[in-house]
């Protein structure tokens, strides 16, 4: 079938594709097996084998327009690149049905005839057109470079992941690299702007603070394929940097060892200030003019204290022989009688 074909440069999109890709992976895990809108009747496709494969395919992209074009879709909402998706998205799955004798802006016409009150189809009116197929390869090829990298950022980012997968996935990546490589600088500016934009992203993978077995680089292999000759290794010192930026600020290693000494000092402080105190009291006390004079204080207050004693010795005996002379007293007064 004769379709026109339309090469636009649209490769913006493909930046964002993870994010549509979750939307993607959704239409395809539900299966939606009603649509109250749509008669799946394509007589003017007789010739289409997969006939259920198509009304399938049509059910599936109506429910991912209407998902994307919703404002409250987790995705960085920019309508144009949302209406780029959706094109190579129609593209891709009318290709896979039949590549040869679908043409894609013919298609949708005939799908919006069927559903004239869907707003969001609406919106793709002069959105949807035939890729022209040299461009269809090379954004299916960048396509699927992102699909690895996001596949990559993904397990390096995931707690329980098999991160030695990400070399295996690497190469794969490099394979598919090799499809395009050879197409820029000389041709298509714009497919050139957004591949060196998707290397920059995969060349700042540093793979160090991983700690791989399999892979000691610190990089992913190259995308040229000489990754094995000229990525640097991982050194102690990297690793050691970057398990210190993973630290929280204001962390502290070692700080528990410091406390050992620190109880030392003040045990010793604590220790050591009484026992200076007594020897200074002690060489006053012998040998400073302030020493004579206290010890002549406390022999005047021992005299005193003696003498004291002694009167209080008196007064205990005289008091004792008073008592006694009381007694004596009283007998004789008694015998008197």
């Amino acid at each position: 079938m004769s379709c026109t074909y339309e090469s636009k440069g649209k490769y913006e999109f493909i930046e964002h594709i993870h994010e549509y890709r979750n939307y993607e992976v959704l239409i395809e895990q539900n299966e939606i097996s009603t649509n109250s809108g749509l008669d799946c009747n394509f007589s003017e496709y007789y010739y289409v084998q997969n006939k259920d494969m198509l009304c399938g395919m049509c059910k599936k992209f109506i429910h991912l327009v209407d998902l994307l074009f919703n404002k409250g879709a987790l995705i960085n909402y920019n309508e144009d690149h949302i209406k780029d998706y959706l094109n190579y998205w129609f593209n891709n799955k009318l290709n896979e049905i039949d590549p040869e004798n679908i043409c894609k802006k013919d298609f949708f016409q005939n799908l919006t005839s069927k559903i004239s009150n869907d707003s969001n189809l609406r919106k793709l009116r002069s959105s949807i057109y035939d890729i022209e197929k040299n461009e269809f390869k090379r954004l299916t090829t960048i396509y699927t470079l992102y699909m690895f990298y996001n596949e990559i950022k993904k397990i390096i980012h995931a707690e329980d992941s098999n991160k030695e997968n990400i070399i295996d996935i690497a190469n794969n990546c490099v394979q598919e690299y090799k499809k395009i490589e050879d197409i820029c600088p000389t041709h298509d500016a714009k497919f050139c702007m957004a591949l060196k934009s998707f290397e920059k992203k995969y060349e700042e993978i540093n793979l160090c603070n991983l700690q791989l077995v399999k892979w000691k680089k610190q990089k992913l292999t190259l995308l040229t394929g000489k990754g094995e000759i000229i990525v640097d290794e991982c050194t102690i010192s990297e690793k050691a940097a970057n398990e210190e930026l993973e630290q929280p600020q204001g962390l502290h290693i070692g700080g528990d060892e410091d406390t050992p000494d620190i109880d030392k000092q003040n045990i010793t402080l604590g220790a050591v200030t009484p026992i200076g105190i007594l020897f200074i009291c002690f060489i006053s006390y012998r040998f400073t003019s302030f020493g004579r004079w206290l010890r002549s204080r406390i022999s005047k207050n021992k005299n005193i204290i003696e003498n004291l004693g002694e009167n209080v010795n008196q007064f205990s005996h005289i008091s004792e022989l008073d008592h006694m002379d009381s007694i004596n007293t009283y007998n004789i007064a008694y015998n008197s009688v």
